[in-house]
């Protein structure tokens, strides 16, 4: 069975990608992964926000990094793949700080069986890629299957 994974973050600039992943998974009458990975930093920081909101609330909004970035790709879900008649699962992993985002998402699309990765690529100069690495170049060098980006 073909089965795609796209990759989220909480930007604006992930509309198009998701699109693209919903409809091959229509076309291929398969499920789609929503995978999003946030790093213990990006956490940390939208956790202090969702505390203080909490204590206004009077409520709890208390999670592990996982679930929040679970929660964000089932948010992607809901606004942008609610049209399609597939099959949807969320998935959130966290990553530290050292940017292993490339790693969790090649985990991902192995444990899951995945023949399509889609994902959000960040324009770089060689230079910027060779000091600071690139998500999106080190799926497409290490992943076995198809990898559909676009750029920011």
């Amino acid at each position: 069975m073909e089965r795609p994974l796209v990759v989220t973050d909480p930007s604006e600039n992930v509309v198009e990608i998701i699109r693209e992943a919903g409809e091959l998974a229509t076309e291929m009458d398969s499920p789609l992964l929503v995978l999003t990975v946030v790093t213990e930093s990006e956490f940390d920081s939208d956790a202090s926000v969702l505390g203080s909101i909490g204590e206004i609330e009077r409520t709890s909004y208390d999670m592990t990094a996982s679930s929040y970035a679970e929660q964000i790709a089932q948010t992607a879900i809901d606004d942008l793949l609610s049209e399609y008649d597939i099959e949807i699962e969320p998935i959130g992993r966290s990553v530290g700080d050292n940017g292993e985002r490339s790693e969790a998402i090649l985990e991902v699309a192995e444990e899951r069986d995945c023949d399509y990765i889609f994902l959000l690529g960040q324009r770089r100069t060689p230079t910027g890629k060779a000091i600071f690495g690139d998500t999106a170049q080190s799926v497409i060098l290490n992943f076995d299957g198809y990898v559909v980006t676009l750029s920011e």
